[in-house]
């Protein structure tokens, strides 16, 4: 009989005690969704900001956007728009975007020009690299000249006289007005000084103008001793931002990584970021760094109109456009500057789109 008795007891204690923890673990639960519900935080101040990246730029084929030359790999053209040209960039600050990427290269003479890659190869129908190439030797190339949608039969961009290599004094002298974000191709010190002494010459404050920098850590030390208050990161670090927030940000504290910096939030897995986006955005605004949205975990921005409906209506940092040409309109429609037919052609390529 007491042996049945301490066995009740027993039982009736474990009962107890499962309850308590599932008492315990839902209070911990309830405390934990409310320090991170987005939806009691303020709307963050500001307003939704498009980069284009690279202007308007031709799109590649899924497996072509990773590949070592994407320009071998492009989709037929619906323009004849080629990234970090200076038509290119007016068109999309004529379309309506808030920023636009510019891909900064130091050539052998110290100028800087825009264009995408290190490396001339792919692009173009010049060899090596380009920083070994003089100014004048690079003005001279073609930039659509590697540019393929069927595997090399046709050229279609090849010798438009339209599409050069601009040098960073036109783009920005065109249109002084414009807010960019630059981005260094190479962690290069030295491109970094030249770049500092050319926007300080043109009377260019990136603090007054909102412009971004991305840059190597070599490069970015320069930057940040130039305009300290700037918005200026490292890719690297900015991913070890949000891998550390991931981890930690349930707590309502920020991580280390993250305080005055930059955080990437991939659209596809903004589950993973806690208070998205209100209070990921507050928490970060909060000590001085900004949010910059993508589309993927691979870092590529939004490629399709249908791709909008993620960003969230009260979301207020950047968000980075591979396909302004066709993204841009669908937000902007006011701003668009294609004709009919582009238009249609760009809606009936985004609607057959699988990727």
């Amino acid at each position: 009989m007491l042996f049945k008795s301490n066995a009740v007891l027993g039982a009736r204690f474990s009962v107890i005690w499962l309850r308590g923890l599932a008492f315990l673990g839902a209070l911990g639960f309830l405390a934990l969704t409310f320090v991170n519900a987005s939806w009691l935080a303020d709307n963050p101040r500001g307003h939704l900001r498009l980069i284009a990246n690279g202007g308007i730029s031709q799109q590649y084929t899924p497996s072509g956007r990773t590949s070592s030359c994407p320009a071998q790999a492009i989709l037929p053209p619906l323009h004849d728009y080629i990234a970090d040209t200076a038509r290119s960039v007016q068109m999309a600050r004529r379309m309506g975007a808030d920023l636009v990427t510019l891909d900064v290269v130091r050539t052998a003479d110290d100028a800087l020009v825009l264009y995408p890659d290190a490396a001339l190869d792919c692009r173009s129908n010049g060899k090596g690299s380009l920083s070994a190439q003089s100014l004048a030797a690079i003005q001279a190339l073609d930039p659509g000249y590697g540019y393929t949608a069927d595997g090399g039969k046709t050229f279609p961009l090849r010798g438009n006289a339209r599409n050069t290599i601009p040098t960073l004094d036109e783009v920005i002298e065109a249109d002084p007005r414009g807010r960019y974000f630059f981005r260094l191709v190479a962690d290069d010190a030295q491109g970094a000084r030249v770049l500092v002494a050319k926007l300080k010459a043109m009377g260019r404050d990136p603090v007054a103008t909102e412009d971004g920098f991305s840059a190597g850590p070599a490069a970015l030390a320069v930057i940040r001793a130039a305009w300290p208050k700037s918005w200026a990161f490292d890719p690297a670090q900015a991913a070890a931002c949000t891998s550390a927030y991931r981890t930690s940000g349930w707590t309502g504290l920020l991580p280390a990584s993250c305080k005055g910096s930059t955080m990437i939030a991939p659209l596809d897995a903004t589950f993973t970021l806690w208070g998205w986006p209100n209070l990921t955005v507050n928490r970060m605004t909060a000590t001085g760094g900004q949010v910059l949205a993508v589309r993927s975990g691979t870092g590529a921005g939004l490629l399709h109109a249908r791709d909008l409906p993620s960003v969230p209506i009260t979301f207020r940092g950047h968000v980075m456009v591979d396909d302004y040409w066709t993204v841009g309109p669908a937000l902007r429609p006011a701003l668009d500057k294609r004709t009919n037919a582009e238009a249609l052609a760009a809606q009936e390529r985004d609607d057959a789109s699988t990727d």
